[in-house]
């Protein structure tokens, strides 16, 4: 009879040690994805940040870009409206 008591609580202990092994397993995995979602969560605001901050300094170059083409018409516009002063003065060789 005790024999047969200590054959079946240490049965029992293994199948426990299973069944605790496989939710501390089950908790583990839990945790892990929690920890992947919030990752996950990390690396999409950084991405949409990154994006946001790539089309304002495209906008910006392109604001740049405007102002350099329109300061290079009005010198070009400077240039031809001088007129070259030629010296009347007689020169002597």
């Amino acid at each position: 009879m005790l024999k047969k008591l200590f054959i079946t609580g240490f049965v029992s202990l293994f199948v426990l040690q299973g069944v605790a092994e496989a939710a501390s397993i089950s908790s583990r995995v839990r945790v892990l994805e929690s920890k992947v979602y919030k990752q996950d969560k990390k690396i999409k605001e950084a991405y949409s940040s990154q994006k946001q901050s790539e089309a304002k300094a495209d906008k910006s170059l392109s604001k740049v870009q405007a102002l350099e083409k329109r300061l290079n018409a009005m010198l070009e516009e400077q240039k031809k409206e001088q007129k070259p002063k030629t010296d009347k003065r007689y020169a002597f060789p």
